[in-house]
């Protein structure tokens, strides 16, 4: 009885959910008020890519005024969209890091599964690795210079699972791995009945004026202040469909991690994590003062110390890509 009673709310849900439309959104508008630092940086570039019958994924790019040292790939966590990573992309484009943010599948500003805007539904987690092959694949140019990919929370689990498929990179940086929820007992069984785009009515939607747990006040905000002025990109919680992908690929990116044959560098993961693939991976631990996971948006002793361990990955990879042609790094490559 209680099951069919879940079900009707369900049904009644799904057919009288909001509709904030399916399309991407590839162009926001900027807060009135808000510092340069976060705006977009100098020649930022938005695109799309789309793999098979999959809505589309928004990415941004951005490039440094002289040749590119490396190509810098960003999976943003859960909820998050490239106008959060502004700031860090113009930090890496001044370090000579040609910069790509691609948003995960059904968030930010990407196409989206369902009506419901704010709701977080992917059907799985291959869109996103999709996404990540059509874009390290399609969009980066061949140059010769390594690619590192930073998944960041739930981005992080994206970076593990397109290694394994052989198009994570050439060095995946994992920032503060994000454990989803556990699948709560009708994720599944609403799933397989079409029902996994859906949201339990209890679940919190995007809310306005939430900073995020950071040891800078400004940044803490800076998320909220782009969504309040393009409600496209707002979100809540996922869906029940997608709360069971986040979870099983969660399992499968820490099943896979042993085996990746490209250096991984953890900072800030869950100790299970880290001893998942100790002898494979590199782990660091969160750098000191971070009040969360989103080490982005942190105080710059905190950005400054995982941004420099993602140009140490750097320039072993242009080491290591160079020594292949028989060169050496101070020949100017």
């Amino acid at each position: 009885m209680y099951r069919a009673l879940l079900l009707c709310l369900a049904l009644l849900l799904s057919a009288c959910g909001q509709d904030g439309g399916r399309e991407p959104f590839t162009e926001s508008r900027a807060p009135p008020v808000i510092s340069p630092r976060f705006l977009p940086p100098e020649g930022w570039a938005w695109g799309l890519v789309k793999a098979g019958d999959y809505p589309a994924q928004r990415y941004g790019v951005s490039s440094p005024s002289t040749g590119p040292l490396a190509h810098i790939v960003i999976l943003p966590g859960y909820g998050e969209s490239a106008e959060a990573w502004f700031e860090t992309a113009a930090d890496f484009n001044a370090r000579s890091y040609t910069v790509w943010v691609l948003e995960g599948a059904g968030q930010g500003g990407s196409g989206r599964f369902t009506g419901g805007r704010d709701v977080g539904h992917i059907p799985d987690m291959q869109p996103d690795m999709l996404g990540v092959k059509a874009l390290v694949r399609a969009v980066i140019p061949e140059d010769g210079k390594p690619v590192i990919v930073i998944g960041e929370r739930s981005g992080a689990v994206v970076a593990v699972l397109a290694a394994r498929e052989g198009f994570g990179g050439d060095a995946q940086v994992l920032l503060a791995p994000w454990k989803p929820a556990a699948p709560g007992p009708h994720d599944g069984p609403f799933s397989k009945l079409g029902l996994g785009g859906i949201r339990e009515p209890w679940a919190a939607g995007w809310v306005q004026g939430t900073p995020i747990p950071s040891s800078d006040r400004n940044r803490a905000g800076i998320e909220q202040l782009w969504q309040k002025v393009n409600p496209d990109l707002r979100m809540g919680g996922p869906s029940l469909g997608g709360r069971l992908a986040l979870a099983e690929g969660w399992d499968e990116a820490k099943a896979a991690l042993p085996a990746l044959k490209t250096p991984v560098l953890m900072i800030g993961a869950p100790a299970t994590l880290a001893a998942a693939c100790a002898r494979t991976c590199r782990a660091e631990l969160s750098p000191a003062g971070a009040k969360g996971p989103y080490l982005h948006l942190e105080s710059d002793s905190v950005r400054a110390a995982w941004m420099a361990s993602v140009d140490g990955i750097v320039s072993r990879e242009r080491a290591r890509r160079l020594a292949a042609q028989g060169l050496a790094p101070d020949h100017g490559l």
